[in-house]
């Protein structure tokens, strides 16, 4: 009986967490165009850094979506784990949209994290909760004061950059529950 119990929680837990592999095509933006509705306000996540996450600083540099929650849209309510390559360093940070207002207009609602290490897994939890739209990343936290969050909450799925593309495929597993 106790092994049933144990087997019956390990496949819920199991049923509870996706693998997505994610590829961001060569000279392209997104990764997919598909929708991930989710039932709650808040997910905990973890991805790998691998040599893909290595390319030269753009011109045109800036942030690159790694995994997020929008709340109706990406533009007008947000919170996200963000990645840019600055000096030969890749930078993992936050960034928030509030009612329409993105974190380039007022740059309170970004910030940096952490610098990666290629091979390391970085995790965490991120969304609304209590008031706050909130990231942890490897210990690290952030908050940042909100109304309530309210309709469709959709996972974001990895992203170049808005005014940049880069050269080879950048590839990540992103695991949620």
């Amino acid at each position: 009986m106790k092994k049933l119990i144990l087997i019956s929680v390990v496949v819920l837990l199991a049923a509870c967490t996706e693998n997505i592999k994610y590829t961001v095509k060569a000279g392209e933006h997104r990764s997919c165009n598909k929708v991930t509705f989710l039932k709650n306000d808040a997910i905990s996540y973890s991805f790998t850094t691998d040599s893909t996450w290595v390319w030269q600083t753009p011109l045109l540099n800036g942030w690159s979506k790694v995994v997020g929650i929008a709340w109706n849209s990406n533009h007008k309510n947000s919170v996200r784990v963000v990645y840019m390559r600055s000096n030969g360093i890749g930078v993992l940070g936050y960034y928030y949209y509030l009612d329409g207002v993105s974190p380039q207009q007022n740059p309170i609602q970004k910030g940096i994290l952490d610098t990666i290490v290629i091979g390391n897994t970085y995790q965490g939890r991120l969304g609304w909760e209590n008031g706050f739209y909130f990231i942890t990343l490897n210990g690290k936290n952030h908050s940042f004061k909100v109304d309530e969050r309210r309709g469709v909450r959709n996972l974001q799925h990895p992203y170049i950059g808005g005014r940049y593309t880069i050269e080879h495929d950048w590839k990540t597993t992103v695991k949620w529950r």
